[in-house]
C-alpha cells in the first residue's frame, strides 16, 4: 500500500467522522432549540466531540504525506477561517443558555460540513498528484474541525454551568 493511497484513505475516514460529528451536533442542537431532554443532547454532543478528534487525527495523518511531498511548505496556507474569539460570549440569564448551546451545536455542524467538503477536495487532489493543493485543502479542513471543537467546547461549558442534573430530561415528541 503506497503512502499516497493512505493519504487518500484518511482523507476519506476524515469525511466519514465529520458527517457523524455534523449528523450529532445538528441533534443536539436540535434538543436545546426544543428544549427537551438536555441530557441527551449532552450526550450527543460527547459523541460528536469524539468524531471530531478522530477526524482530525485522520487529516493529521494526511498532512504527513504532504510534508513529506513538498516540504515545510506544505505546512501553511494562505486562506483560514475566522481566528476564535478571544473569550466566548457570556450568559446572563438561563433564558439565554440553551439559544448559546443550540448556537454552538449548529455552528460547529457547519464548520464539520465545511471540513468534510475540503477532505473531499483534498483526496481529490491528491489522487491527481497536485499535492501542494491537496494540501491547501487539508489545512482549511484542519482549520474548521479546530473551529467545531472550539463551538463544541463552548457547548459543553453552557451545558455543565447552567443544566448539571436539575433540568428537563423529557424524551423528545
Amino acid at each position: 500500500m503506497t503512502e499516497e493511497y493512505r493519504a487518500v484513505e484518511h482523507h476519506g475516514s476524515a469525511v466519514v467522522h465529520h458527517q457523524q460529528a455534523l449528523r450529532y451536533h445538528r441533534e443536539a442542537s436540535l434538543h436545546y432549540q426544543l428544549g427537551k431532554d438536555y441530557a441527551h443532547a449532552a450526550h450527543m454532543a460527547l459523541v460528536a466531540h469524539g468524531h471530531g478528534w478522530q477526524a482530525i487525527d485522520h487529516g493529521k495523518q494526511a498532512n504527513t504525506f504532504y510534508i513529506e511531498q513538498e516540504g515545510k511548505s506544505a505546512q501553511t496556507t494562505t486562506e483560514t477561517v475566522a481566528p476564535f474569539p478571544s473569550e466566548s460570549p457570556k450568559a446572563t440569564g438561563s433564558e439565554l443558555v440553551a439559544p448559546d448551546c443550540q448556537a454552538h451545536h449548529a455552528t460547529a455542524a457547519d464548520h464539520h460540513e465545511h471540513a468534510a467538503r475540503h477532505h473531499g477536495e483534498a483526496s481529490k487532489h491528491c489522487d491527481e498528484k497536485n499535492y501542494s493543493l491537496a494540501a491547501r485543502e487539508a489545512q482549511i479542513a484542519h482549520s474548521h474541525a479546530l473551529q467545531a471543537t472550539f463551538h463544541s467546547n463552548e457547548a459543553a461549558r453552557h451545558h455543565a454551568e447552567h443544566y448539571g442534573k436539575s433540568r428537563p430530561t423529557a424524551e423528545l415528541t
